[in-house]
């Protein structure tokens, strides 16, 4: 059989999935010769200094090898310590944690250990996009609930046997921070159906009118992701943490050996100097930022300010690819369809992490669409 007559034959679990939108964007970016990208979702400045020099002197002290499957005993030692000062977990100790190779890999771990075929979900949208592919993947069925819910809200979901309850605070892709109030609603949920309630708080330093809360600091159940992906400026060195009850992490690192086997070593080292990192005057420029974009734009169009992330998602008049094509032909403008977070076709989402020169063209542009 010639190689242009063979036929591919897929796992049924991946038919279907399509390259991301946001990939798509990256790669329209770099057919244009000037374009201005709000679709980036990933920190503008680079990595400090400090954490790259740490991860130089690994390097060099030849911390190359394999690293134990559950992270290096430092790093994991830090990570307790920073979810109890800074997340309000007092439960937290090395056992409970897995340092993983980013977020996305948490995922994968996750919903391979936790969703059987059929299994019942619970995703609170606009969502990351990653959550409704996993839950595909796994044969699970998905259910959504608006950020904006009450706890009454949630008693429709109180009668099916769900798995998993996911959500990201703050949010990628509104910005929007859960309050106490919807988190406390969300574990009584889990504890009513049985689900496991995973918090995704990549996101949780860009917190610019300090409402995140943890739902890990009343709820021992919780599974709290944390990366340094986005805090540091580390998106392409994959490190990220998961605090869980112990025999779930006791699963999960048993997955990651015959999976990831571990997180990246020198990126290991490079974490354990980032946590003693100050960051408040990047998050400072964020703030300052946001409130330019929600400034310049709210008279015209349908938004809210952001509270978190550094992302906004706003309403549109007009169909979101219709409004993307528009703006890459009139103003070289990339921009991220809303339909992968949510199931309207009339938003679009725009990341504020740029600097100033490319974010101030991108918003001028905006308010010549509208």
């Amino acid at each position: 059989m010639s190689q242009s007559t063979l036929e591919y034959v897929l796992a049924d679990r991946i038919q279907g999935l399509d390259t991301s939108a946001i990939r798509k964007a990256f790669e329209l970016a770099g057919t244009l010769k000037n374009p201005i990208n709000l679709s980036i979702g990933q920190p503008h400045f680079p990595c400090p200094p400090n954490i790259i020099e740490s991860g130089c002197k690994a390097l060099k002290d030849g911390k190359t090898a394999y690293t134990l499957t559950g992270g290096i005993p430092e790093l994991r030692s830090a990570l307790a310590e920073k979810y109890k000062t800074s997340n309000g977990i007092s439960y937290a100790t090395p056992e409970r944690i897995l340092v993983t190779s980013g977020i996305s890999s948490a995922f994968l771990l996750l919903f391979n250990a936790l969703l059987n075929e059929g299994d019942e979900c619970l995703v609170v949208t606009p969502h990351f996009l990653m959550y409704p592919a996993y839950i595909k993947i796994y044969g699970g069925r998905m259910n959504t609930v608006h950020e904006s819910f009450s706890p009454e809200d949630l008693e429709k979901f109180s009668g099916k046997k769900l798995k998993i309850i996911i959500y990201s605070s703050p949010s990628n892709p509104t910005g929007k921070i859960l309050s106490r109030k919807q988190l406390e609603a969300l574990a009584g949920l889990a504890e009513k159906t049985g689900a496991y309630l995973i918090s995704d708080e990549i996101y949780e330093l860009f917190d610019y009118d300090k409402k995140f809360v943890s739902a890990g600091s009343f709820y021992e159940k919780a599974i709290t992701l944390s990366g340094f992906s986005k805090t540091y400026s580390m998106t392409g060195l994959r490190l990220a943490s998961i605090l869980a009850p112990e025999p779930i992490i006791k699963t999960l690192t048993t997955l990651q050996q015959y999976t990831l086997v571990c997180a990246p070593s020198v990126t290991q080292w490079m974490g354990l100097e980032a946590l003693k990192t100050d960051m408040s005057s990047y998050i400072a420029d964020y703030k300052e930022k946001r409130d330019f974009v929600y400034e310049s734009l709210k008279d015209k169009y349908e938004i809210e300010k952001s509270e978190g992330a550094f992302y906004f998602f706003f309403k549109i008049k007009e169909k979101d690819d219709d409004f993307i094509l528009r703006a890459v032909r009139e103003k070289e403008l990339i921009l991220v369809p809303g339909y992968i977070f949510t199931d309207s076709k009339n938003y679009v989402r725009i990341s504020f992490a740029s600097e100033w020169e490319n974010l101030k063209r991108g918003i001028t542009a905006l308010g010549e669409l509208a």
